[in-house]
């Protein structure tokens, strides 16, 4: 029995191993160069679709090396990486992505023929995590010129796509795959600033490499034409996982940051969910609406009634419909293009009875937060934005986060740590950042060697004393240098 068990097992294993065979030999002909494919009327190889495919866009691609300003550890500095970008106008405009020249005091661009150019930053926008820059193509050289911008919206799985870039600082880097996917959504993705991004879009997954570096270069398909911005890999704990933003969407958001230099978008102030096996918890059908998870404290939607639970089916009379994760961005968008300041009709169903209601739509809070270098304490301190409030669940947006704590400093002497929120100084409540910050400075200015802060540490409040010596590092116990950087 065991023998005969054994044999319909290499049996199967055979039969395997000779369908595959067969299917690596069709693909193997498929690549061959004497394998001609039709294309627009001419008859050429798949090989040579990817050079032609290479050859447009190529030109185009942008090795970017920005001075970011950074706040690591405590302390406010400078550092140099790389990024990638693609020239999408014939005036020198380049999308990449806003964690690549969010932060930049300075854009060094290296273009195709090696030529090294500067750039402006023209504007960014941290929600979609894309920025347009801007080189002057008079001083561009010989050779360098714009690429075409695509359709995402013709794109199929399985089609084959190549990402361009700067992968770990290599420039002019091509890698080839296939679309993996083109609805992949993320909830969490959020960007080294802080910044939760990939709110309106789902992303295309593609199994051509991409790494750092390659943020911000173009993902194309074989008719040279750029479909989507390489954004972001997944290299630890898989492989060939690599995501782009389409096209679409950049196209959108670029041709708003040229004209005005930012993205004005609405808010109501509710987080979603998907209505997949919740409707009858909910006394609804799970084909249309979405799940009302949280409502921001005094937002337009809690403004109108709106509350946790509730299923909205229709917002300005646009029928609502999130029954999937992968349609939660789409809704965000529809919301966010609304426009700003306008009386907008909601329905939705609560406890099973079918309600209206009318809100009022702002002008979407900011999402990156400001922050500030406490130089004479060794720490570093941001404000409390609408996204971090709602992710550590605070009561209001009072008080200043402490982003960093400088090791061996004052801050660390006196016991504070990062994620700490400093609600009070020596008796003076902390409203906002502007005002902790002068209230900072009128305590340097005064020299006072001993200094009370009150701090909400999760659940508990907490006091500390901070022992500054001005004029004197804490960690090294010398001179502050005043050259360098």
């Amino acid at each position: 029995m065991m023998r005969h068990l054994r044999l319909r097992t290499f049996d199967a294993q055979a039969a395997h191993v000779l369908a595959l065979t067969v299917a690596v030999a069709s693909v193997t002909a498929l690549l061959a160069p004497g394998c001609a494919a039709r294309h627009s009327g001419s008859t050429y190889t798949h090989q040579d679709q990817i050079f032609r495919a290479r050859d447009s866009v190529l030109p185009a691609l942008v090795h970017i090396q920005p001075v970011l300003q950074v706040y690591r550890a405590g302390e406010k500095g400078k550092l140099a990486v790389t990024g990638s970008g693609v020239i999408f106008s014939p005036d020198g405009y380049v999308l990449t992505n806003t964690h690549v020249v969010g932060k930049a005091e300075r854009l060094t661009c290296t273009l195709a023929n090696k030529e090294e150019v500067e750039a402006r930053l023209v504007g960014v926008d941290p929600l979609s995590d894309l920025a347009v820059i801007k080189i002057d193509m008079r001083k561009a050289g010989a050779g360098v010129r714009h690429a075409a911008l695509g359709d995402s919206t013709k794109l199929q799985v399985g089609q084959v796509v190549m990402a361009l870039g700067s992968p770990l600082g290599l420039a002019r880097s091509l890698t080839l795959g296939v679309i993996s996917s083109l609805d992949r959504y993320f909830p969490e993705s959020v960007l080294p600033t802080g910044a939760v991004t990939g709110t309106y879009n789902t992303w295309i997954q593609t199994d051509a490499a991409i790494n750092p570096g390659n943020s911000g270069g173009p993902l194309l398909n074989l008719n040279g034409e750029v479909i989507g911005i390489n954004a972001r890999a997944i290299p630890v704990f898989g492989e060939n996982l690599g995501f782009a933003i389409p096209i679409n969407l950049a196209k959108e958001i670029a041709s708003k940051l040229i004209a005005r230099g930012e993205i004005a978008r609405s808010w109501i102030g509710v987080s979603w969910q998907r209505i997949k096996g919740l409707g009858e918890h909910f006394g609804v059908s799970e084909d249309h609406g979405a799940l009302v998870g949280s409502v921001v404290p005094g937002s337009p939607a809690a403004d109108a009634g709106l509350k946790a639970g509730d299923v909205v089916t229709e917002i300005d009379k646009q029928p609502v419909a999130a029954i999937y994760e992968e349609e939660l961005p789409r809704l965000q968008k529809m919301i966010a293009d609304l426009p700003i300041g306008k009386s907008v009709p909601v329905a939705f169903i609560r406890d099973g009875l079918p309600l209206t209601a009318s809100l009022l739509t702002r002008d979407r809070p900011t999402v990156e937060a400001l922050q500030l270098e406490c130089k004479d304490w060794g720490f570093t301190v941001e404000e409390v934005t609408e996204e971090i409030a709602q992710a550590l669940r605070l009561p209001d947006r009072k008080g200043v986060i402490v982003s960093g704590v400088k090791v061996n400093s004052f801050a660390d002497e006196a016991g504070l740590r990062r994620n700490d929120i400093m609600m009070v100084i020596e008796g003076r409540p902390i409203d906002s950042l502007s005002q902790y910050e002068k209230i900072y400075d009128d305590i340097v200015a005064s020299r006072r060697d001993r200094v009370l802060v009150e701090v909400r540490r999760g659940r508990l409040q907490t006091f500390h004393v901070l022992k500054p010596v001005y004029g004197r590092d804490k960690t090294t116990g010398a001179q502050p240098d005043s050259g360098g950087l």
